[in-house]
């Protein structure tokens, strides 16, 4: 049968089926990322995207396809981890717009020039655009789709020569980036798209499909996104209230004015006829009476914040007696300015808590989402808040939290743990918030930051012919030496950080899989060669990396 028109129940089945397609596929992206380390991610954030996408799309019953649409948008919004899991986003926020109102279906052209008001949107949500990238492909994809809607009225065979087409231009996409052409990879975010698109079509062919067996999103969020506060705080308002509210013209100036007296913390987004609502209150009920005056309720979530937070604080406690004295000096009640650090390992962890920060558990290979960095800045009392996202991955993920908030957010675009460190020492909690941000950005331009980890395949990468197993080290975002010792490594890479340096301060962070031993055997060494600078070193537990390393 052919199909000239997509409605509600297939285009909810056509994206719950390209997710699953994309999450069978994601270790596939996973190997496609360009440095052969092992935190590649890309398909995994674009799975963990489209997998919140799914999750709301399964509690929406609304045969309006825009809703729909806003629904699914929403969803990858949240979920969107990574620099390819926001520009994901952003895909579907575009394509919800770009879907006409109170229409039970589109045509052909319709559907096309939908996703391509997707891209457009995509593109303004990147400052620099770079092409041979999902973008490229993006583009490329939606073009060729609003070319083939002209030619024909069938969506399979319109769908079917896009996809075609898409693989086409993935394949080019190492002539238009030299790093992708050396490593001899296709784009990763452009091949993740066309999974997507792949899942896509194959509903179109099979509209019958049963998909109920993956309709039920698979868990996979890490334990390590749970995000902590050691900061213990009296909780004013003690219901964090969460719902949505479906409506035909709701007004959500007014909307906002009606509840803004009731508690704080408020998040009211959406559109005319689906918005969120989050808020910290002490009267859950009048939240969800003002809320009815609008519309239909749904997702209704009220958690007790104060249990929450004391059995938190409780069970930090309990497995961090030894750390008392550092749970004491983060008692931050009178702090105006908050610091939030995305980190992982306990003992970067518990650096960071020390210098004033509240932790936002990620990092490499563990991006947290839009959500969960949204959810931890919210539940604090904080009216100006600093995030540091120490890794370039996260820097777009937590832009998309400022418009989001009700605080005032500044994104300190920190790419490494040194450079969130170096940040946090020169933050002064008696300072405006210009002046922080103004001195924390200088720091971070001061400190050169180094990796040592392990290459996960055979590749060729910036002049060096890499194996699998080999030790990598990393200097501000560039692969510098391959060897095949830790030590070996770790000795060359600072030799290239304190080039031209006279004096200053070499810091080691030690991984989960150093002994100390082994540390104090290099410091050693390199103490005797560096005479002019301080050495110091530290218990990270971070995974994947063996040493992070700092030159101040």
């Amino acid at each position: 049968m052919e199909i000239n028109r997509i409605d509600t129940n297939l285009l909810k089945k056509a994206i719950i089926h390209a997710a699953f397609v994309l999450r069978q596929n994601k270790k596939i992206v996973d190997a496609l990322n360009v440095f052969p380390v092992p935190d590649g991610d890309t398909g995994t954030n674009m799975s963990l995207t489209m997998d919140q996408a799914v999750k709301e799309l399964t509690e929406i019953s609304s045969t309006d396809l825009k809703k729909v649409a806003d629904k699914a948008a929403w969803g990858s919004l949240m979920g969107a981890r990574g620099n390819s899991g926001v520009i994901l986003s952003q895909l579907f926020r575009g394509f919800a717009q770009g879907i006409p109102t109170g229409r039970d279906s589109i045509s052909c052209m319709e559907l096309a020039l939908a996703y391509k008001s997707g891209v457009d949107s995509a593109y303004r949500a990147v400052m620099r655009p770079v092409e041979g990238t999902i973008l490229t492909v993006a583009r490329e994809t939606a073009e060729k789709m609003i070319f083939e809607a002209k030619r024909s009225n069938n969506l399979e065979k319109i769908l079917d020569n896009t996809l075609r087409y898409g693989e086409k231009v993935l394949e080019k996409t190492p002539e238009m980036l030299k790093e992708l052409k050396e490593a001899n990879v296709v784009d990763a975010g452009g091949k993740g798209l066309l999974f997507l698109m792949k899942g896509f079509l194959e509903v179109i062919k099979n509209p019958e499909m049963d998909i109920s067996s993956v309709q039920k999103v698979t868990a996979e969020r890490p334990a390590e996104e749970a995000v902590h506060s050691k900061t213990l705080q009296e909780i004013k308002y003690i219901y964090c209230t969460e719902l949505f509210v479906t409506g035909e013209t709701i007004d959500i100036d007014a909307l906002k004015r009606e509840l803004s007296n009731l508690g704080d913390s408020m998040i009211v987004v959406g559109n005319g006829e689906l918005v969120k609502i989050h808020i910290h209150t002490n009267n859950p009920d009048m939240v969800l009476g003002c809320s009815l005056k609008w519309g239909e309720l749904s997702n209704i979530k009220i958690d007790n914040m104060k249990i929450q937070h004391e059995e938190t604080i409780g069970n930090l406690a309990e497995s961090d007696d030894t750390n008392n004295n550092t749970l004491q000096a983060v008692e931050k009640k009178d702090k105006e300015i908050g610091v939030f650090s995305v980190s992982s390992g306990s003992g970067l962890n518990e650096i960071f808590v020390s210098l004033g920060a509240d932790i936002i558990e990620g990092g490499q290979s563990m991006n947290p989402s839009t959500e969960s960095i949204l959810s931890v800045v919210e539940k604090t009392g904080y009216k100006d808040v600093i995030i540091l996202p120490n890794n370039k991955n996260i820097i777009l993920t937590a832009e998309q939290v400022k418009s989001l908030s009700t605080k005032n957010i500044y994104v300190l675009p920190t790419k490494s743990i040194p450079q969130g460190i170096s940040a946090l020492l020169a933050f002064n909690p008696d300072s405006s918030l210009e002046d922080n941000i103004s001195n924390m950005t200088e720091s971070i331009n001061n400190v050169i930051s180094g990796e040592v980890t392990y290459a996960v395949r055979d590749t060729k990468f910036n002049g060096n012919n890499i194996k699998e197993g080999d030790i990598l080290g990393i200097k501000d975002g560039n692969l510098e030496i391959v060897g095949k010792g830790t030590e070996e490594v770790i000795i060359e890479l600072i030799d290239s950080m304190t080039e031209g340096k006279e004096d200053g301060i070499i810091t080691i962070y030690y991984g989960s899989d150093i002994q100390e031993s082994m540390v104090e055997k290099t410091v050693e060494i390199l103490t005797q060669k560096y005479t002019n600078f301080d050495v110091e070193y530290y218990y990270g537990g971070q995974n994947l990396y063996y040493y992070i390393v700092s030159v101040e």
